[in-house]
């Protein structure tokens, strides 16, 4: 039997707590964001119970709405616009100002976050940042009540550039996994100077120069899932 100092036993421990702590944060961060989930929930998979237990009671839980998307995807089915799902919403759920889950026969399948606002918050997510954070690839879309190409030629057929101007006050990112559409709405608005240049103007500038691409900030970030998607 080996016998240990209380000293060697004490700095063992400590280096045993060490790397858990260490551990800890890199396994959650992976887990924390992917394509068809967030924070634990994910899509097709997580109930209402799931996000109950993971962040307590929600502020709002309503039964028996329609799909409450700000951005409606020519992908999707109609059925987003009837009365059945269920809908429970979140104020200040991480770094969103307001998370809202919502199932359809139990099951997740849209997950609507509200960003933090870049013109006033230091935490902003910038469009640049997407293709990392989700780990997909992102393309930007002008706003536009035209179809989209189809999903399954999105990718391939569609640049990874606006023109000049399409970028102007707000713009999409979107991104197609296996089981999801993800679009990030961002916020490029155009504030117009007179002789002085204005504090929001000069925070714009701010803003678009910490990005290498894509301008302004994330708005807001809709994962939904395909099972939702027109046949």
């Amino acid at each position: 039997m080996i016998y240990m100092q209380p000293i060697e036993t004490m700095k063992l421990i400590i280096s045993l707590l060490l790397l858990l702590f260490v551990a800890v944060p890199i396994t959650f961060a992976a887990e924390d964001v992917r394509p068809d989930g967030w924070a634990g929930m994910v899509l097709d998979v997580s109930t209402p119970e799931d996000a109950v237990r993971l962040f307590g009671p929600p502020g709002k839980d309503k039964d028996k709405v329609i799909l409450d998307i700000p951005r409606t995807l020519s992908w999707l089915s109609d059925k987003w616009k009837q009365k059945i799902f269920r809908t429970i919403t979140y104020k200040k759920l991480r770094e969103y100002k307001e998370v809202r889950f919502s199932f359809l026969d139990g099951k997740l399948v849209a997950i609507s976050m509200e960003a933090p606002n870049g013109e006033i918050d230091d935490n902003w997510i910038d469009p640049d940042d997407l293709e990392k954070l989700f780990g997909i690839p992102f393309k930007p879309q002008q706003r536009t009540t035209k179809k989209l190409v189809p999903a399954a030629e999105f990718l391939t057929s569609v640049p990874d550039e606006l023109k000049k101007g399409e970028y102007d006050y707000w713009y999409d990112m979107i991104a197609i996994s296996d089981k999801s559409f993800i679009v990030a709405v961002a916020d490029n608005y155009i504030y117009i100077s007179g002789l002085f240049e204005s504090r929001d103007a000069k925070r714009r500038k701010k803003i678009n120069a910490r990005g290498a691409r894509y301008p302004g900030f994330v708005s807001s970030i809709e994962l939904i899932s395909r099972t939702l998607a027109a046949t």
